[in-house]
């Protein structure tokens, strides 16, 4: 497979997209689609806040206030650790799906089975690699965003009510700016782990520390194809977002004028038909509402799920020239003359 550049790899990554959602078939959609969000969803971590719990007194309100307070720190605590579990199986499952959807994307298949077992032993060394990435990035954010941030509380107004003065406006924009660079940094950090390190962990089979070395060898030798791909990409997902939204509410006003046309009509015939109609009529509605909202879960499996192949299929072929086994899974090689001479040649 020839190198592409940033731009050419678009129209074959589209190709391959619509290749493996048409024709239409309704377990293919859902499947694909719910392996692209599982995997998208892999670096999600969510902790619910805890507040301050502290005894008001040593009265009888203040008892009866601790003791709720420690019935709230323990539920608090219990729905923290369920959090951190269903977090913590996002992520395992979400990274192990990666492997999966990089896998499907490049044999062109929707057989999930095979590249669940063959990727499962890589899967803790690469989620080691991510929170090893972003826990390097976060403290290099931390000590730059440091001293903005402790200057922004020392220029407060010390009094309530005295308006903040021209350094504080200063401080807080600097901030919002550095803010901005944070959210740059991590998404760069994510498109430079998805898109350049994993796929040569995937088709060349290749260590952490190889992948890596692999990725930064990439990007030192063409940095200008690379900053043009990761420009493109960030392109690409706010002209993807925008077409996502007016797709999901094409899908509301189809799914929705069918739904509300038969609910209306069930509405004015049953209104009046007595208990047995009254009971039949909500039935019908509720049995409405679950349909328009499955349809809507479709939809959005559907679109979402296509954008995430979409870009999956967009970073296999600007890596695809690059790395020579993805390649040929892309675009296999004409055969060699002399085995092709022997296939045709007269018995």
């Amino acid at each position: 497979m020839r190198i592409l550049s940033a731009t050419e790899a678009i129209t074959p990554a589209i190709e391959r997209t619509k290749s493996m959602f048409l024709p239409f078939s309704l377990r293919s959609v859902v499947k694909l689609g719910l392996v692209a969000l599982l995997a998208e969803m892999s670096a999600q971590f969510i902790f619910p806040p805890v507040g301050n719990f502290r005894p008001h007194s040593n009265s009888t309100a203040g008892a009866v206030s601790w003791s709720i307070n420690q019935h709230a720190v323990i539920a608090l605590a219990v729905i923290s650790i369920l959090f951190l579990l269903i977090s913590l199986c996002l992520l395992y499952f979400g990274s192990r799906m990666q492997f999966v959807l990089m896998d499907l994307v490049a044999y062109r298949t929707t057989v999930v089975g095979p590249s669940w077992r063959r990727r499962g032993t890589r899967t803790w060394h690469w989620i080691g690699l991510k929170i090893g990435t972003f826990l390097l990035a976060f403290l290099v954010i931390g000590a730059v965003a440091g001293w903005p941030l402790f200057h922004l509380i020392r220029s407060m107004p010390a009094k309530t009510g005295q308006p903040p003065d021209a350094a504080f406006f200063e401080t807080f924009l600097l901030l919002f700016a550095m803010i901005a660079g944070m959210v740059l940094v991590l998404m760069l950090c994510l498109w430079f782990l998805r898109d350049m390190v994993l796929p040569f962990l995937v088709f060349e089979d290749a260590t952490t520390r190889e992948g890596v070395t692999s990725a930064v060898e990439l990007i030192r030798r063409e940095p200008g194809s690379v900053l043009l791909y990761f420009l493109m990409k960030f392109v690409l997902t706010l002209v993807a977002g925008i077409a996502a939204e007016l797709c999901l509410v094409a899908a509301v006003f189809i799914a929705g004028i069918p739904v509300g046309l038969i609910g209306g009509g069930l509405w004015l015939l049953l209104r009046h038909a007595g208990p047995f109609g009254t009971v039949f009529l909500y039935i019908s509605l509720g049995l409405l509402g679950l349909t328009f909202f499955a349809c809507l879960m479709l939809a959005f499996v559907w679109i979402v799920g296509a954008i995430l192949v979409f870009y999956q299929a967009y970073a296999l072929y600007f890596v695809g020239g690059r790395v020579s086994a993805l390649g040929d899974l892309l675009e296999p090689p004409p055969p060699f003359p002399e085995a092709a001479s022997q296939q045709f040649s007269p018995i």
